[in-house]
């Protein structure tokens, strides 16, 4: 898809799906093409600017010569591919389908460095969870801190704590009762 005023073309779903093999198998995509190495270099044999575009998704281009193209597959690259809602099997199907007939002598097709370490850079994005939570600090002593920690541990609401920072954060459904706890203990 192209806007009139961009010199960009950018390819739409329909047309990464087919050229990636989910659709009808088109014989300008069916012969192979791509070379990948275990330093995660990418060549494309190729002078269709379409075939660039795409493998342009996942990958830094840096070198284009008549027939062929030079890129490199780097975490950014895959970052950015999987921002655009392009998943890890997906790259992987594409060289898969796409390898030269060089590369489908090999087993596997795709060196196992590089699919593992695509792998482990979508891992990389999924790691951190975020969710809301209550801060619990200024605790005047550590026992303070040691009894609020364990109440709310034993209700099941503590979702991480911090002995050296006296800092206890609990789920917003527990905060209620912690809160109560906590003011029926400072009476005391």
């Amino acid at each position: 898809m192209r806007s009139k005023k961009s010199s960009r073309y950018y390819p739409t779903n329909l047309v990464v799906n087919l050229s990636a093999g989910a659709g009808l198998n088109t014989s300008a995509f069916s012969e192979g093409y791509i070379i990948v190495e275990t330093n995660y270099r990418i060549m494309v044999y190729t002078d269709s600017p379409l075939k660039i575009a795409v493998v342009s998704y996942f990958s830094d281009m840096l070198y284009r010569f008549p027939n062929l193209a030079l890129g490199m597959i780097t975490r950014e690259s895959i970052r950015r591919a999987l921002m655009k809602g392009i998943s890890t099997d997906e790259i992987i199907k594409f060289l898969r389908m796409h390898a030269h007939p060089q590369m489908r002598e090999n087993n596997p097709v795709l060196p196992s460095t590089l699919t593992d370490q695509i792998k482990l850079w979508e891992m990389e994005r999924e790691r951190c969870v975020f969710a809301d939570g209550v801060l619990y600090n200024n605790f005047l002593s550590q026992k303070d801190f040691e009894m609020l920690r364990n109440y709310a541990s034993d209700l099941g609401v503590a979702m991480c704590s911090n002995a050296a920072n006296k800092v206890v954060v609990v789920s917003p459904e527990g905060h209620d009762q912690v809160r109560a706890f906590w003011k029926r203990q400072k009476k005391e």
